[in-house]
């Protein structure tokens, strides 16, 4: 199964405020582009927060109490990317944006 996201700065500046990541990267595109980005960078778990949504479509409730989510962050996401995420009935998972995979892993229940 498959989905896309949009990132936005105001989604960047919205998860920001609820996990209190004032890191100026996500903020501050001219610091970002200073640094060799071409733009404020997504927090990353919000990114994989993407991932679990696709997780919950294939393991239902069950992923609530029993799931499990192991990931590696390969690129970065900015603001006007759109995020394409990717799980197979295995739970192997992959988030890709235009330059290529930003996420790959996997998602599983732990046992009973």
């Amino acid at each position: 199964m498959q989905r896309q996201f949009t990132v936005t700065q105001e989604t960047i500046d919205r998860y920001g405020a609820i996990n209190g990541d004032r890191d100026i990267i996500h903020y501050d595109a001219d610091y970002a582009k200073e640094r060799g980005f071409r733009g404020t960078l997504a927090h990353g778990l919000m990114v994989q927060g993407y991932a679990n949504v696709l997780a919950v479509d294939l393991y239902g409730t069950s992923w609530m109490d029993r799931g499990e989510i192991e990931v590696k962050f390969v690129r970065p996401v900015f603001p006007g990317d759109t995020v394409t995420v990717e799980i197979d009935d295995a739970g192997k998972l992959t988030a890709s944006n235009q330059d290529g995979p930003v996420i790959v892993g996997t998602a599983k229940l732990r046992s009973a």
